[in-house]
């Protein structure tokens, strides 16, 4: 793995020493081997963010609000034996701070990935981005051509006039700041994935979840409401000449799968894979299959 084409100049790379860890981030039991949270400074935020495994550097963004902590221990413990793994917060979420005078934007939190990678000496990674990180990573793609290796996108849509929007009553619950969880669970896994969901929960359980303000839900909300209206990432994803793999669940309601579709048909050899069966959250629902995929496109 660490002489894959993508991940060449990633493992070649001489990452940027640590920041001293932040006290009492250091996870004790199953979540023992993503290390201790680390901030670095970005954009005039400091952002958090985690490092472990070996092979070439992989970055993973998430979804609207969601902090690092929501990644499923199952798949970064996969993701870890191939790569060397960052996971961080997106700006306002968890360990990373936030700028209130300066609206958040897709575009603005791409800068911030883009200055991470910089920051922690990551080469040109492999990123892959779910639901909104899908975005950050293709508007990354898009706007700052050299940054990346390859990219991964799940449950992601391409902004602007192109893009397939959910309904209305599916962005207003989504946009709701006093959401419940069981109201978030049923968004991201079909009514036939009652054990993925279960299995999900209790993943979720055994990592102490960061804090979300609902200042921060808002904030995030109206960043995915303009990139709905932002052509600035579609205008410049022909000009795409990394290796992108587009991922999607079937059945997912939250970002319809025609976008998956829309991205692999603008962006030039692109691969598009579609998970039957599965909802928004494809890959903790299918995480063995989704892993084994984002390995092989790797290689």
């Amino acid at each position: 793995m660490a002489a894959c084409a993508s991940g060449t100049a990633a493992s070649a790379s001489r990452p940027a020493p640590p920041s001293p860890a932040l006290p009492g981030t250091q996870l004790s039991g199953a979540g023992a081997f993503l290390g201790p949270v680390h901030q670095v400074p970005v954009d005039g935020i400091r952002v958090g963010y985690r490092q472990f495994g070996l092979g070439p550097n992989l970055v993973m963004v998430t979804g609207e609000t969601a902090p690092m902590s929501l990644w499923t221990l199952d798949l970064l413990g996969r993701l870890g034996r191939h790569f060397r793994v960052t996971i961080f917060d997106n700006r306002g979420v968890g360990y990373s701070t936030d700028d209130l005078s300066v609206p958040i934007s897709v575009p603005l939190m791409a800068k911030d990935t883009v200055g991470l990678i910089r920051a922690l000496g990551l080469g040109k990674p492999i990123l892959l981005g779910w639901s909104m990180g899908g975005e950050i990573g293709l508007t990354i793609a898009a706007r700052y051509p050299g940054v990346l290796g390859r990219l991964v996108t799940t449950g992601a849509d391409p902004g602007g006039t192109h893009a397939v929007q959910s309904s209305p009553a599916i962005a207003h619950e989504l946009s709701d700041p006093n959401i419940t969880s069981t109201q978030l669970l049923d968004l991201i896994f079909p009514p036939s994935a009652s054990q993925a969901k279960a299995a999900f929960v209790s993943q979720y359980l055994l990592v102490p979840q960061e804090s979300v303000s609902s200042g921060t839900i808002v904030r995030q909300g109206k960043a995915e409401a303009a990139f709905a209206r932002y052509e600035g990432t579609w205008d410049r994803l022909a000009g795409v000449s990394i290796p992108v793999l587009v991922t999607n669940g079937a059945l997912d309601v939250v970002n319809p799968p025609a976008n998956a579709r829309v991205i692999a048909g603008r962006v030039k050899g692109a691969k598009m894979v579609f998970f039957a069966g599965a909802g928004h959250g494809m890959l903790f629902q299918d995480t063995s299959t989704f892993v084994n995929l984002v390995v092989k496109f790797a290689r």
